[in-house]
């Protein structure tokens, strides 16, 4: 299962916010102000990191932070 913690390292590289301030409700565009190149590099990281893809279809589901835990879990089953 992937630790919530490990999604906010990685997305605290590439966010304005503090890691103190990803929690699992953010939403990556609007909370975590994530633009469109960020948030591309964002997911790279994310699949690099659990070695997994994110097809630009599933991608746009990604909505909030718990979204992107839930999605590498399910694909690591």
């Amino acid at each position: 299962m992937t630790d919530l913690s490990e999604v906010r390292k990685l997305l605290a590289e590439y966010s304005t916010c503090e890691i103190s301030e990803i929690t699992p409700e953010k939403r990556l565009t609007s909370d975590l102000e994530l633009d469109s190149f960020s948030l591309l590099d964002a997911v790279a990281a994310c699949e690099d990191h659990f070695r997994l893809s994110i097809p630009d279809e599933d991608l746009r589901r990604l909505d909030t932070v718990q979204d992107v835990v839930d999605y590498i879990n399910a694909k690591a089953k």
